[in-house]
């Protein structure tokens, strides 16, 4: 029988979710769309594989693509920035940030964290109306190059933004600029959204794991490889989702497909285009996860 998922529009309604990959078969799969950053770097047929891997499986992983000394700093920045949130004196962080705590919100809706002059610290927190999909338990850091000049720096050489355009242009022959920069902070968060995509429009985002992500219980990044090129298996979803008043983004159709879980180390960058069908697993309750987000449009 499929299985079944919660939908994050509406719980009652059940949705049929992938078989996630595991043993050789996700070895095999990885191996299609592994790259060394390094070669990406530094030779141009490597880039045009690793460019048309993504045109093709709609997902890439770059291994190494940020430094151990670069990536250890930022951990040591995030850790006294969650000491200060912590310690109840917020004084300066009112002054720099829009600090969306639980119980106090300050700033609303997607699109004014996106726009905001401020970084954004926002903690996601479950729904009053007890729909799935939350991410609870998750901070979601809108323009972290903002909270300090030493972050700007490290950020940046972790993004690698000028090179990632480059590969953009080559997998989908459109010109790609930043929107949104974002630092994911996950702990124990088990409430994640079904397999959906991110709207129709072409974006890509890229992930910079700032902490290893090697088992299921880690909750890795799961994508259903060549989904975003399959316009059957979206329509299938969006009829079903229309006959049952479920968001239209939502992958609710999935039960023959197979989908990869990305374990990386930290350093590693993953690559996907967003109109593919992906999700965050679940994580185990004492697990943590921090990424370094680029979401890239035309």
């Amino acid at each position: 029988m499929p299985a079944v998922m919660t939908s994050s529009a509406q719980p009652s309604v059940p949705t049929d979710k992938p078989t996630l990959l595991s043993g050789d078969a996700r070895l095999e799969r990885l191996r299609s769309i592994d790259f060394s950053f390094s070669d990406v770097l530094n030779r141009r047929k490597t880039l045009i594989r690793a460019a048309w891997a993504l045109r093709r499986h709609g997902i890439i992983c770059l291994r190494a693509a940020a430094p151990q000394a670069t990536i250890h700093a930022i951990q040591a920045d995030i850790k006294r920035l969650l000491t200060e949130i912590e310690s109840g004196d917020h004084e300066r962080l009112n002054a720099t940030t829009y600090l969306n705590l639980p119980d106090q919100r300050v700033l609303k809706g997607y699109n004014h964290f996106r726009d905001a002059d401020k970084p954004v610290i926002n903690y996601r927190v479950a729904r009053p109306d007890g729909r799935s999909g939350s991410d609870a338990g998750m901070i979601d850091i809108f323009h972290p190059e903002r909270l300090s000049d030493a972050l700007r720096d490290n950020i940046a050489a972790c993004l690698q933004e000028d090179l990632i355009r480059r590969l953009l242009l080559v997998s989908s022959l459109n010109q790609m600029a930043v929107k949104c920069r974002n630092l994911y902070l996950n702990y124990g968060v088990k409430d994640t959204r079904s397999y959906h995509c991110d709207g129709r429009s072409l974006k890509f985002k890229s992930f910079v794991y700032l902490t290893d992500v090697r088992t299921l219980n880690d909750g890795p990044y799961c994508f259903v490889l060549g989904s975003q090129r399959r316009r059957r298996l979206w329509w299938r979803s969006a009829r079903y989702n229309r006959r049952n008043k479920l968001g239209p983004f939502e992958f609710s159709q999935l039960a023959e497909e197979q989908a990869l879980p990305v374990f990386a180390n930290a350093g590693d960058m993953v690559i996907s285009c967003q109109r593919g069908a992906h999700c965050g697993h679940p994580q185990a309750a004492s697990a943590q996860r921090a990424a370094l987000v680029n979401m890239y449009q035309r």
